[in-house]
């Protein structure tokens, strides 16, 4: 689940919890992005759904994913309880906490909003943000914990990390799960002997892995299919690197095996063909989340504005 918290004017956070009418509304929003704009450059982007993500302008791509905002209407269509979420799965989750937790409590300073962290139900305040963003505090510890385990559980459970929550979820399919389909698949050793530059190789049984030689960090994975004789399976290792980063890497890596072996490299189930590919080429910066609502949904990727 994301990491989220939760703006009111309830004094008790076990209003908040049952969904208690709120007053907040998308201006009550604007104004507590605006107090974080003073802090730094801020981008932001409008969804479909009403949300708002809002971006780090002076970050590289892969940090740049900050916060998601939007109003729990409970009050009418427009008025509600302000909800700001992180990504529990994001590489940058803990960065990202603390300045939501900070946020929160200078939301409550100047504006006199009450904040809940979605966790515990703790309010936060000047006086309570230190215990929570202290890095070796019991609170930062727990939620630290917790995110390794998320991020550990991506792979085994073919999963990937999103930058942003999606429809209360912080992961999504693994929309770079590759398939090199071939009638008769090339020993493991063969197929791999040969990593890109500056890449070893490890190999354990049934399956193999790429990994960047100078920081001993997995980059590729490849396991046969328990399921398909016929079938190697391609994965990434969701690391710091951007999304789209890690996609040309992948697909990449897919296309040197084909090339290779021979057999056909299969992405979402069908061919991997330049045309469904596309987006490789469109969207230099596309984040999972956005190739994920562009799959599933049909939205294009996010214009980021001051």
């Amino acid at each position: 689940m994301p990491y989220s918290v939760w703006l009111t004017s309830h004094r008790h956070y076990e209003d908040v919890r049952a969904g208690a009418p709120d007053r907040l509304t998308p201006e009550e929003l604007r104004a507590c992005l605006d107090l974080l704009a003073r802090s730094r450059p801020l981008l932001r982007a409008r969804r479909p759904d009403g949300a708002t993500w809002v971006f780090r302008a002076d970050a590289e791509p892969a940090s740049a994913p900050l916060l998601w905002a939007g109003v729990r209407p409970n009050n009418g269509p427009r008025a509600g309880t302000l909800q700001l979420s992180v990504s529990g799965t994001s590489a940058f989750f803990l960065a990202n906490m603390f300045e939501l937790l900070s946020l929160a409590a200078i939301v409550n300073e100047e504006l006199g909003l009450r904040a809940f962290e979605g966790v515990h139900g703790r309010e936060v305040t000047v006086e309570s943000l230190g215990a929570l963003t202290e890095a070796q505090g019991k609170y930062a510890m727990e939620q630290g914990r917790q995110w390794l385990q998320r991020r550990e559980q991506l792979h085994t459970t073919i999963r990937m990390p999103l930058e942003f929550p999606a429809g209360g979820h912080d992961e999504g399919p693994n929309l770079l799960a590759l398939r090199l389909k071939h009638p008769k698949p090339p020993p493991l050793e063969e197929l791999l002997k040969a990593p890109p530059e500056g890449q070893d190789v490890e190999l354990q049984g049934k399956q193999g892995v790429w990994f960047d030689r100078a920081s001993g960090e997995p980059v590729t994975w490849f396991l046969r299919n328990p399921h398909a004789a016929d079938e190697l399976l391609i994965w990434p290792q969701w690391g710091e690197d951007a999304f789209v980063q890690t996609a040309r890497t992948t697909f990449a890596a897919a296309e040197l095996l084909r090339t290779r072996a021979g057999g056909q490299v299969l992405w979402n189930g069908e061919p991997a063909t330049p045309e469904r590919t596309d987006w490789l080429r469109r969207y230099p910066e596309l984040l999972g989340v956005e190739l994920l609502q562009l799959v599933t949904a049909g939205w294009e990727p996010a214009v980021r504005q001051p």
